[in-house]
């Protein structure tokens, strides 16, 4: 029998389950599940830490509950009349929520991991039929996926808006990217060749930890499982870099480097602005669709950098408003903060294909990706 106060417990709020969860959601999306403690959680609830293992076995637990709960928020959304609106709605009032399915869920053990994601692969489904029907045309299914996308797209940045202008926008980009008319190649389900390596030794190893931070996280690589890899003992590895925020860094200076170059070329030889910024949809295009592993850590591992990410994040935040400069010339119409929502919905659009394996598999998949892109941004 408890020895608290029957008083005491008659105070404890029926739904401190639910706040224990929601304190959780953001403080994950805020610092990274890797960096918060259940004493931070409990804390934030202002309970004492035993308090939250009554509800929850482990921080494992929790993040789960988390994603389970923002899940089923999101499916009460489509089964209404207006999907795309309720999700428009749902992406601005739980507006953190695809960034803990995207970059927190893969904290969790390999089949919690993947339970979550079949389910959330189930809920993609009820959106694409609900938008288009029950059809295997692949270009519809593509408009669909990246319709959804951009109506999520808020969660991968910091733009402010009224809520009402930021939800009728995302409907907007998502009708312009649902009525695109563009066809698709039929699937080339062929597989996709590795292709020659570079014969250095440092750049064997950069390419591998990509593929690894994509698929187990950069928190829970070790330099041994990269060594691994490309045949090299441990010690090996770090004759080529010092650590492993060094490969993580290097990777995303080149990332970096080759959307800041091509952004050059674009304006260098565009007859105007409209122009460039097709020219700039084209080449972010075969970006995503040649590295989605460079795309995954671009998206999920920034942080990882700590101090060091912010030249990084900088020099993101300068390509991006170019693209925001090129939009608001082209649609004179559009304010700034429209504007930098409408690219930022198409960006995480065709990231969001790039890093899914059912549509990466399609041969020629560059062409329509960039049609569609270029019909969000209303150019």
């Amino acid at each position: 029998m408890s020895d608290q106060p029957l008083a005491a417990r008659r105070k404890r709020p029926a739904d401190r389950r639910d706040q224990i969860v929601d304190a959780a959601a953001s403080l994950f999306a805020t610092s990274g599940f890797e960096n918060v403690a259940m004493s931070d959680v409990a804390a934030a609830v202002g309970v004492g830490p035993s308090a939250l293992y009554r509800h929850f076995g482990g921080k494992d637990d929790l993040l789960r509950a988390v994603i389970e709960q923002t899940l089923e928020r999101f499916a009460a959304t489509l089964n209404g009349d207006d999907v795309v609106g309720g999700v428009a709605n749902f992406a601005v009032t739980q507006r953190t929520a695809p960034l803990l399915w995207v970059r927190e869920a893969r904290h969790l053990p390999r089949p919690q991991r993947l339970d979550l994601a079949a389910r959330l692969e189930q809920l993609r489904e009820l959106f694409t039929r609900a938008a288009i029907g029950d059809t295997a045309d692949l270009g519809a299914r593509l408009r669909a996926r990246m319709a959804l996308a951009a109506l999520l797209s808020p969660a991968f940045h910091g733009t402010t808006v009224p809520p009402d202008q930021f939800r009728s926008t995302l409907v907007e980009i998502a009708g312009a990217i649902l009525s695109a008319a563009v066809d698709v190649p039929e699937p080339h389900r062929a597989p996709i060749p590795e292709g020659l390596s570079r014969g250095s030794k440092r750049e064997q190893v950069l390419r591998a930890a990509l593929r690894i931070f994509a698929d187990q996280t950069y928190a829970s690589t070790g330099m041994e499982a990269i060594g691994e890899a490309v045949g090299l003992s441990t010690s090996s590895v770090y004759n080529h870099f010092a650590s492993k925020q060094e490969i993580l860094e290097v990777a995303l200076h080149r990332g970096n480097g080759y959307l800041q170059i091509t952004l050059d070329d674009a304006l260098l030889v565009a007859p105007d602005e409209a122009a460039a910024l097709r020219a700039l949809v084209t080449v972010y295009a075969d970006f995503t669709l040649r590295h989605p592993a460079l795309v995954d850590i671009l998206i999920t591992e920034m942080r990882s950098l700590g101090a060091q990410a912010e030249p990084l994040l900088q020099a993101q935040r300068d390509y991006v408003s170019e693209w925001v400069r090129l939009c608001r010339t082209a649609r004179p119409t559009l304010t700034p903060e429209q504007a930098l929502v409408t690219v930022q919905a198409t960006l995480m659009a065709m990231n969001d294909i790039a890093r899914d394996p059912a549509f990466t598999a399609t041969s020629n998949l560059s062409a329509p990706l960039s049609a569609i892109a270029t019909a969000a941004l209303g150019v």
